[in-house]
């Protein structure tokens, strides 16, 4: 795959998976047994859709880009830590956070391409 169609790849993943959060927050809580965290997840649904159209509409992705290396790995470390503090559904917590930290290295990847555009 080359540059532009990963850096287009991952605009459209965040949009999609944005819009998942945005739509079912509740239920994102419930299977990761994160209760009262719903508009955490809502914020972060709005941001990735946010994110996801700047890659995907911008002539210049790089700084969308960056938005989103700096956002999945925001998002995979505040799973661990949610892991740690709370044990109920603390595995489904770890492997989607080691799943985000995946998607954080090819987000920096794509950005650190030498056209990064």
């Amino acid at each position: 795959m080359d540059d532009e169609r990963l850096q287009r790849a991952l605009g459209w993943g965040s949009l999609g998976s944005g819009l998942v959060l945005l739509a079912f927050a509740n239920r994102v809580c419930r299977l990761l047994q994160l209760r009262g965290r719903s508009m955490h997840v809502r914020a972060a649904g709005l941001r990735d859709v946010v994110i996801g159209l700047g890659i995907v509409t911008r002539r210049d992705r790089r700084p969308w880009l960056w938005a989103r290396s700096v956002s999945d790995a925001f998002d995979s470390a505040w799973l661990w830590k949610t892991a740690w503090e709370r044990p109920r559904g603390a595995g489904r917590r770890a492997a989607l956070a080691a799943g985000g930290l995946g998607l954080t290295l090819i987000d920096f990847a794509a950005v650190l391409t030498p056209k990064g555009s």
